[in-house]
């Protein structure tokens, strides 16, 4: 308990008698950062929590955690404490310096536009995943998990080919509590739960109107909807296995059935006229994105004006 009696006027510290500088035991280490999942601002994963693959991928599918696995490159980046010197020559610390991280990615175009998305001050707190999978998290005053906090993330411009490099494109982040970069946190072994990069981010669902044939225009009075499904990152790999409660239609419950390549009947209540809309849903956890075989897949939202 803190008797505001007892902490009023009172120091916090620094420096002290119960600084533990032995070297037994086995040594934590943490390398060079390839992976980092993006938590949105108040998310934390509680003490207790068991910490599963399933686990962190719901957060995943809920939009809380954004995962920027396998960097191409990294380069860390960390400013300098800055130091005031009295007349006499005494150095006193009045600024701490703080850590920025690099993380270029050589993916593809539909993976560069998910990534310009990112840019934003405060908005996202991060989690650090180095090459050998292990973690690092920030650690709460209740003892609970979560990234660290940081202020500006940037999205770079991509930086074009030449005749000697690849495209790629490059995400920044500094992180702007020194209490949690020097004291507060916590290095998860990848032995002791997963690697982090076993954890995998959502993949886009392009859907379009249309069969084997080409393109079909819904139109009042259809009672089917002819679909196509595709990967939004290449638009030719087709997706299937989609069942009828992932698909969310404006015009209520849908029975389905597919004849493959990406394919799909949609059974519906007689179309009227207006503007109708087909995306997917997550019956159980009302989330747009969807679990197939193990992955995390969320659609463009199709619509079309039917007259």
């Amino acid at each position: 308990m803190a008797v505001i009696s007892t902490i009023a006027s009172k120091s916090a510290g620094s420096g002290g008698t119960t600084i533990n500088t032995g070297d037994l035991g086995g040594d934590i280490s943490f390398g060079l950062v390839i992976h980092a999942l993006g938590f949105k601002k108040g998310v934390k994963i509680p003490a207790n929590t068991d910490l599963t693959l399933t686990y962190i991928q719901g957060l995943v599918q809920k939009g809380d955690v954004i995962p920027l696995m396998d960097a191409f490159a990294s380069e860390p980046t960390m400013s300098d404490d800055t130091l005031e010197t009295s007349p006499l020559g005494v150095e006193a610390l009045t600024l701490k310096g703080l850590p920025k991280y690099s993380l270029t990615m050589k993916k593809g175009q539909n993976y560069y536009k998910e990534m310009a998305k990112l840019t934003g001050f405060g908005n996202v707190n991060w989690v650090l995943g180095d090459v050998n999978g292990n973690w690092k998290y920030a650690v709460t005053t209740d003892g609970d998990y979560t990234g660290f906090t940081a202020g500006q993330t940037l999205s770079s411009i991509t930086t074009p080919a030449t005749a000697t490099e690849t495209e790629k494109k490059s995400f920044t982040f500094q992180l702007t509590d020194r209490n949690q970069i020097d004291a507060s946190y916590a290095v998860i072994e990848a032995a002791n739960a997963f690697p982090i990069s076993d954890v995998s981010g959502v993949n886009g669902i392009q859907f379009t109107f249309e069969d084997a044939n080409g393109p079909v225009v819904p139109a009042s009075g259809d009672t089917v909807l002819k679909i196509k499904a595709v990967l939004s990152s290449d638009r030719i790999t087709a997706i299937e296995s989609i069942l009828a409660p992932a698909f969310k239609f404006s015009g209520g419950a849908v029975t389905v059935s597919s004849s493959g390549e990406g394919f799909y009947e949609l059974t519906v209540t007689a179309l009227g006229s207006g503007v109708i809309s087909l995306e997917t849903q997550d019956a159980s956890t009302l989330t747009s994105a969807i679990i197939l075989a193990g992955d995390l897949y969320r659609s463009e939202i199709l619509t079309a004006t039917v007259a």
